[in-house]
């Protein structure tokens, strides 16, 4: 879609300020180290990605780093896609970077190397032409809250917990977490989250705005977040709701002298559509 190609730009241009490897050969180096897998299911328009390493709590080993691009590169590439549901599995969102990974890049060129990757992943998750959204059980900590506020929806188990909690290991976010959580929240909120380290409940990340809807702690939470978003998408087409996703993935990255020509743009190719056009034969906005 020519929007993310507007973004893409955008980025390109910031990155050019600094030098970085290339993503390629970072993604090369990472594949080899650690357990784990990310796991990619898909129906007729929803997928599924579940984040496993039952020995780490689900943190992200550098295979399953390098892996991640992969399912998202590939569920960008998916034309039919309408939404996606990420979780960890075994009852447990994610506990961020798996410590094996960790320690075997713990300096400063490394560590570089592993936020380059993880922002640019969580980048292309944020930018899918699909709606995401992340189900949160057990905890999402660290690293693991970055991911969950790359997605478009959080929703938390009544039972989870989720902290910016670094600061407890004396490093900060680095994934694009800590500027998506100041967007989330407001800066005033995310400042005392991080200072702190603390970890909220449910009902206090939903307060805050930071997860959207709070699930039972009894229930099958993986089963509600998909009805939860087919119950939004289910009677709109991937067209619309891929070209609604496009508007605000502009609004979210681009000045808004260009957002405002891209969503010109989109809006022109899905007006007069089919969509549009039963629409209108149907009488639709009145009903």
């Amino acid at each position: 879609m020519r929007s993310l190609h507007a973004i893409s730009r955008h980025f390109s241009s910031l990155q050019k300020l600094k030098p970085n490897p290339s993503l390629h050969s970072i993604r090369k180096q990472f594949e080899s180290i650690g357990e784990g897998s990310v796991e990619l299911s898909r129906d007729k328009d929803s997928a599924l990605i579940r984040l496993r390493n039952p020995r780490a709590r689900n943190g992200l080993s550098g295979r399953m780093m390098a892996q991640l691009w992969e399912v998202l590169e590939e569920l960008r590439l998916w034309p039919q896609g309408k939404s996606v549901v990420l979780c960890g599995a075994d009852g447990f969102f994610c506990s961020g970077g798996d410590l094996t990974t960790v320690r075997r890049i713990a300096d400063s060129d490394n560590g570089r190397k592993m936020s380059l990757l993880m922002q640019d992943n969580l980048a292309r998750l944020q930018t899918l032409p699909m709606v995401s959204v992340a189900v949160i059980e057990g905890m999402a900590i660290g690293g693991g809250a970055e991911v969950a506020t790359a997605a478009d929806f959080r929703l938390m188990s009544a039972s989870a917990r989720i902290g910016f909690v670094h600061i407890r290991l004396g490093i900060t976010s680095a994934w694009g977490g800590g500027s998506r959580l100041s967007q989330l929240v407001g800066p005033q909120k995310a400042l005392h989250m991080m200072l702190s380290g603390r970890r909220l409940d449910a009902e206090e990340a939903l307060r805050l705005g930071l997860v959207d809807d709070v699930i039972a702690a009894e229930a099958d939470a993986v089963a509600e977040g998909r009805a939860w978003i087919h119950r939004l998408l289910a009677a709109r087409s991937h067209e619309t709701i891929q070209a609604v996703k496009e508007i605000v993935n502009c609004a979210r990255f681009l000045p808004l002298e260009l957002s405002l020509r891209e969503e010109l743009d989109v809006s022109c190719g899905v007006w007069g559509a089919s969509e549009h056009q039963r629409a209108l034969a149907a009488n639709i906005k009145h009903k």
